[in-house]
């Protein structure tokens, strides 16, 4: 028993001493996309891990002056700000906004960028298609406060929508004060916002995909919808279910 426990701990360093070979062999070797990637290894530890840190502060009775570690931990085992929230008369409202805005980004917002892509992809002209491109693209580039205020002119009795409404012969409305189309509004607006930066990634998963199954399609007397149904989606599919 003695000989095998021996034998063990010998081991063990030279494991220790091959692995750290390898890793300097490694570094050596790959060396400078080491050095690529560093920067986004940073970025991500101080503004997207770090931060997480500060999750603490929901169980503490946080004061600024003493900062998230130094305030004292709040009454009932830390769990007090948990129970009064629970308590809040709010709480299946904000509980059922959640779920709701939740499930009507991944039921229209997550098809939106493909559809974009699968109509951009359709155009033959290069200027319509750059401009079109560029138009919905924008807005991703906006800030949250310019686009919350664009929604609010627009929502205005005398905004565009109402506008629109006034069209069809129908009375405008101040659509922020009606409860009922807050979810519409901020899926939408979102939608909005952001279809035309999303819709990049499938742009370039269409690209990708061979010509030669189009031209072969055409020849059988595909049309146009046939040929996105059975070529360009097969062809973006595991795209958008990573994406997904």
């Amino acid at each position: 028993m003695a000989d095998i426990k021996n034998a063990g701990s010998l081991e063990r360093p030279g494991r220790f001493r091959n692995v750290t070979l390898k890793v300097t062999k490694d570094i050596k070797r790959n060396g400078t996309l080491y050095l690529i990637v560093m920067p986004v290894i940073i970025y991500y530890l101080i503004f997207h891990y770090r931060p997480l840190g500060g999750i603490i502060i929901a169980f503490k009775d946080y004061k600024p002056v003493h900062g998230i570690f130094g305030s004292p931990w709040t009454s009932k085992y830390g769990f007090h700000h948990f129970i009064e929230f629970l308590k809040s008369p709010f709480f299946g409202r904000l509980i059922r906004n959640t779920i709701l805005i939740s499930l009507y980004n991944l039921i229209f917002g997550f098809p939106a960028p493909i559809i974009l892509a699968l109509m951009i992809s359709e155009v033959r002209n290069r200027l319509f298609k750059k401009t079109i491109q560029t138009v919905t693209y924008f807005p991703h580039f906006l800030s949250q406060v310019v686009v919350c205020g664009i929604i609010t002119e627009f929502c205005l009795s005398d905004g565009l929508f109402n506008q629109i409404r006034g069209l069809f012969g129908l009375e405008p409305i101040s659509m922020l004060q009606k409860p009922e189309l807050f979810r519409t509004i901020y899926v939408g607006s979102s939608i909005w916002q952001e279809v035309g930066w999303n819709s990049i990634i499938y742009l370039a998963a269409i690209a990708g995909i061979e010509q030669q199954l189009y031209e072969a399609a055409r020849l059988d007397g595909a049309g146009k919808f046939r040929i996105i149904w059975h070529i360009t989606l097969p062809g973006i599919k595991s795209v958008a279910i990573i994406l997904f």
